[in-house]
């Protein structure tokens, strides 16, 4: 039976949500959308507008914050230089595009709105401009921040498009061409031979040599000067070549600082164009999620999944390291649009979003889901027709449970319960789950929608371990973020 997408949508607008446990929603949601306000193909009301019609209850904007590139010419790069800029947050204006997203909350009540930005920290140059073989690198190597809701926050962000959030204080060095500015003075001053009347005025003639040196330093120191201004000192530019993870890092601790959350995007992709003579090199990237720390996660839809999502892949190694205390938080999963220009949106909403569970339906409830992992991505086209009721542990002395995200003490052994179905009721394919724990499948299981599943898990070392399922069916995947087992 071909499942039409309006029916789809109809049942998740005027059906209950499934329930983990009383009072929790399940918020679908689309994240990591592009605007018209930087490289977008809609306006943020007509994002809303399709979010609204296929069922979503919370968007995240992620507009590009900065989009401006430069290259200039040793020794002056600041004055001998082209600037390319395009449509960005920066240059929409910040303010602006905050109140936008508000005005946008008002006009579609029972929806959640976030503010959002997708930033590229880093990028050099390689090559010449002149030989032929000139190139931007790593451009295309991006994370998203979510929920800055103060415009200093994206007004101060430490991106090499920005100069203003790379400032480190003052730059003494960079005052030296005003000591070559005062030497052309005085040579521009100086005469032959020093010859006074009796009132003391200087008659002997000027040194034609000296003036015409200190006129030519004169105007090198104050071409210096310019090219110096303003003199701060910034924490890196993009003449130096591959920084490696400092640029990311560094944003990566500047919006932890502002409470704000980041994701790596699409670190599977490669971009590789041509614009001009200029050619656009960006490698796939996923090595960097186990280089970085303190980011809240990563989109394993699209371009995650491959050598970082699938079961025993650098998502698991990183589990781990949090498991066996190497690292101070836990790296979530989530699932994005990544959508500008290309392609149908309403399209992108029905096969790729991320299920976050609230009690209620509330920005701040919503970033904080986010925050503690409590979420699963799902991708393909029977995506928006399916709900995970139910996943959890349950620690049988105590019976305390634990969802997603969650960290629950056990001893022995505990019951895992996984529960899910297709929200057309008459529509019940064969599904495939498979149970992970450490890494590693521990246990597949096949059967139809719905599905209820209860498995007894034994766990005799102690320490901290955890469980996250993977569902496939025709035309559906489904990745749950972790749950954390300490085995007292």
């Amino acid at each position: 039976m071909r499942l039409k997408p309006a029916r789809y949508i109809f049942l998740l607008l005027f059906l209950p949500s499934s329930l983990y446990a009383a009072g929790i929603i399940q918020a679908r949601s689309a994240i990591q959308i592009s605007s018209t306000v930087s490289d977008g193909k809609y306006s943020l009301h007509e994002i809303a507008k399709t979010a609204k019609e296929n069922g979503i209850k919370a968007v995240i904007f992620t507009d590009k914050g900065f989009m401006r590139w430069s290259y200039g010419l040793w020794p002056l790069r600041n004055i001998i230089k082209k600037t390319v800029e395009d449509n960005s947050i920066s240059r929409y204006g910040i303010k602006h595009y905050l109140d936008d997203i508000r005005k946008i909350k008002e006009e579609f009540p029972g929806m959640i709105f976030i503010p959002g930005v997708d930033s590229s920290p880093f990028y050099y140059w390689r090559g010449s401009p002149f030989l032929g073989n000139f190139a931007i690198c790593d451009w295309h190597k991006q994370l998203i921040a979510v929920g800055l809701n103060k415009s200093s926050d994206y007004n101060n962000i430490p991106v090499i498009g920005n100069p203003r959030g790379l400032r480190e204080g003052i730059d003494i060095f960079k005052f030296w061409p005003f000591i070559t500015l005062l030497i052309g003075f005085a040579l521009f001053k100086r005469r032959i031979y020093s010859y006074k009347d009796n009132q003391g005025r200087e008659l002997a003639p000027y040194s034609k040599g000296l003036r015409a040196a200190g006129v030519i330093i004169i105007v090198l120191s104050a071409l210096f000067v310019l090219n110096n201004w303003p003199p701060f000192k910034v924490k890196f530019d993009a003449y130096h070549g591959d920084l490696k993870i400092l640029p990311y890092q560094n944003f990566i601790d500047y919006v932890n600082q502002k409470r704000g959350l980041v994701f790596w995007t699409h670190p599977e992709a490669e971009n590789i164009s041509r614009r001009g003579k200029v050619k656009i090199e960006t490698r796939k990237y996923p090595e960097v999620l186990l280089y970085t720390r303190n980011y809240t996660g990563f989109t394993i839809f699209p371009a995650g999944y491959k050598e970082i999502g699938r079961p025993g892949g650098i998502w698991d190694a990183l589990l781990k390291e949090y498991c066996e205390g190497k690292r101070e938080n836990p790296v979530w999963a989530v699932g994005t649009l990544a959508f500008d220009q290309q392609g149908d949106l309403s399209y992108r909403m029905r096969v790729v979003s991320t299920a976050i569970l609230v009690n209620n339906l509330d920005k701040e409830k919503v970033i904080e889901s986010l925050r503690r992992g409590r979420m699963y991505a799902l991708k393909g086209k029977r995506a928006l027709g399916f709900i995970l009721d139910e996943f959890s542990i349950k620690n049988n002395k105590t019976n305390h449970n634990a969802t997603l995200g969650d960290t629950i003490n056990i001893k022995g052994n505990h019951i895992i319960h996984i529960k899910g179905h297709f929200i057309e009721r008459e529509y019940t394919p064969s599904l495939e789950i498979k149970l992970i724990r450490d890494g590693k499948i521990i246990r597949t299981f096949r059967g139809n929608s719905p599905f209820d599943i209860s498995y007894e898990g034994k766990l005799v070392e102690k320490g901290k371990s955890y469980y996250r399922i993977e569902i496939r069916s025709q035309g559906l995947i489904v990745i749950t973020n972790p749950i954390f087992v300490n085995v007292m």
